[in-house]
């Protein structure tokens, strides 16, 4: 077996953005969310305080990177898969990453798209994205694309969707911009990059047929 690595970009102006949700709590909303807002040169993810709207003195933000025409194989065995999303704001910080639990996901269209009930059980919370704007990349997120390529129903050149959040357990302005497609003419926009093993057995056919003809002539 050898191995593959393809690169995938998001292709769209609707495959990124963020939902909204106000809400006493500095929990993450795992529904509710508001209807996604995909235009605008970055999407918004994390907390911010907002005390002139009390009681709902938390806005949580969600966002969302959308990449169609996934060629990999349903079942295939993934190497590696790192997410790289372009950060525009200064301010390093630490999200979380789930994937879409579905076959073939539809770009959202309403908050309930993008509930948590729709997220993959794999998950990484530990995308530190450091200090400074440019591309970053997330740590190994092969277990998310490996429970999505699993499924039954899943085809070469389906789409897949992955969420991203700042998880707090207090309420602070904690927030971080990502470069969506439609900032500089996609020359930004999130990739993912997925290695998986391709090819069939090692030893090549004349090989195989030699040794049977062996077989054969004892």
């Amino acid at each position: 077996m050898s191995t593959t690595t393809t690169t995938f970009t998001v292709a769209a102006s609707a495959d990124d953005g963020y939902v909204y949700k106000a809400t006493s709590s500095a929990s993450t909303p795992t529904s509710g969310w508001g209807t996604p807002s995909n235009s605008g040169s970055s999407l918004i993810a994390g907390v911010q305080e907002d005390w002139d709207n009390w009681p709902n003195y938390v806005d949580h933000f969600l966002g969302y990177f959308r990449f169609q025409n996934v060629t990999i194989a349903q079942g295939a065995t993934i190497s590696s898969a790192y997410l790289k999303p372009y950060q525009s704001s200064y301010t390093g910080r630490t999200l979380s990453v789930k994937g879409f639990d579905k076959d073939n996901v539809s770009a959202p269209t309403a908050g309930s798209d993008l509930a948590a009930s729709n997220f993959t059980t794999a998950g990484i919370t530990n995308f530190a994205t450091s200090t400074g704007s440019g591309q970053k990349t997330s740590p190994d997120i092969k277990t998310i694309i490996q429970e999505i390529v699993n499924r039954a129903g899943w085809s070469s050149g389906n789409s897949m969707m992955f969420a991203v959040w700042i998880a707090l357990s207090y309420p602070a302005t904690t927030l971080i911009n990502l470069r969506s497609y439609d900032y500089s003419s996609a020359s930004e926009a999130c990739q993912l990059v997925i290695e998986y093993e391709s090819g069939g057995s090692s030893t090549p056919i004349a090989a195989i047929s030699m040794n049977t003809y062996r077989q054969m002539r004892n």
